[in-house]
């Protein structure tokens, strides 16, 4: 008798676990599946996560927000127990499974390091520094990343600037419709800078320097020493020694007086008064630049004058009183 009941009650233990069984597969049937859409990193574009960003499926199901983005540059880990979290508390079925965590991370952009540097280097003109200045990061390689989809705000609220050492700190703040504000603290070093003449082009060696040759460049300047031309009329009239290049600065050791006369040439001598004007000839006892004042040899009195170079074989004798003076 035993025996008989013990069967009957294994016999409905079997019964019930088909049934529960049956009962879950139905239940199953009619949960939609869905499957993981990257089981290495998923990238999004808002600043909430949707079901839909994490799984797929063939047949629709309801969409919710299941969390909150990373900020742009960051991630977001999601382990299984998280994933099966977030299936349970949505009523679907995932059969899958991962080893490694799911990461999730934002859609983002970079702001552009002139659109930064252009900011904080009208706060310090503004607030600390009268004359124009270039600036150096202390950490080269900066990034600043916002939402890819967000319009690039950014403000300079905060500034300091040591006036003895060009050491500066400020606190920028980026703004964003699709997170929360971010202020960024930045520190770096301030050069004030000057505009120097520059080839704007390859000037060989021996070629005379014109103005046409030379443009503006603007340079830091703790970069500049003794012997670096800084004006327009120490170029003009000049022959490069050696070849320039184009956008560099130029020395006077670069550089040589453009020969209008030479040694032993016959050069035209002009000689006025408030009463008369004269000209005559003579040779030159020396090479001259213009403007230089050269010896010349009368070439009918073999007199020696003292004139001025104005162009090539062109001189004007100096009045003895300019010549005392």
């Amino acid at each position: 008798m035993r025996k008989k009941t013990l069967i009957i009650s294994f016999l409905a233990i079997i019964a019930s676990s088909f049934v529960c069984s049956f009962s879950n597969a139905q239940n199953i049937r009619n949960i939609p599946t869905v499957y993981l859409k990257s089981k290495g990193e998923i990238v999004i574009d808002s600043d909430t996560i949707l079901l839909s960003d994490l799984f797929y499926s063939d047949i629709n199901f309801e969409d919710r927000v299941v969390g909150n983005a990373p900020l742009p540059g960051k991630k977001l880990k999601l382990f299984r127990k998280d994933l099966r979290r977030i299936i349970k508390s949505s009523q679907l079925h995932w059969p899958g499974s991962i080893r490694k965590a799911l990461l999730v991370s934002r859609a983002s952009k970079r702001i552009p390091i002139d659109v930064i540097r252009n900011a904080v280097i009208e706060a310090l003109e503004t607030k600390h520094i009268n004359d124009e200045v270039d600036i150096e990061f202390n950490n080269p390689n900066l990034k600043i990343l916002i939402p890819k989809n967000a319009r690039i705000k950014i403000n300079i609220v905060q500034s300091h600037f040591d006036q003895r050492t060009g050491r500066f700190e400020v606190v920028l703040k980026t703004s964003s419709a699709y997170t929360e504000d971010q202020n960024i603290n930045l520190r770096g070093r301030a050069f004030a800078i000057i505009p120097m003449p520059v080839p704007n082009r390859h000037i060989g060696a021996g070629q005379l320097i014109r103005k046409e040759n030379i443009t503006w460049k603007k340079f830091r300047i703790k970069q500049h020493s003794f012997g670096i031309i800084s004006s327009l009329d120490q170029l003009l009239d000049q022959v490069a020694k050696r070849p320039l290049t184009a956008g560099r600065l130029i020395r006077n050791t670069d550089i040589q007086p453009h020969q209008l006369v030479k040694k032993g040439e016959f050069v035209t001598l002009h000689f006025k008064n408030k009463s008369m004007s004269l000209s005559t000839r003579g040779i030159s006892t020396e090479p001259g630049a213009r403007n230089q004042i050269i010896r010349v040899q009368n070439s009918r009195s073999k007199r020696i004058v003292e004139a001025r170079v104005l162009g090539p074989n062109v001189a004007l004798v100096l009045p003895i009183t300019t010549l005392l003076k």
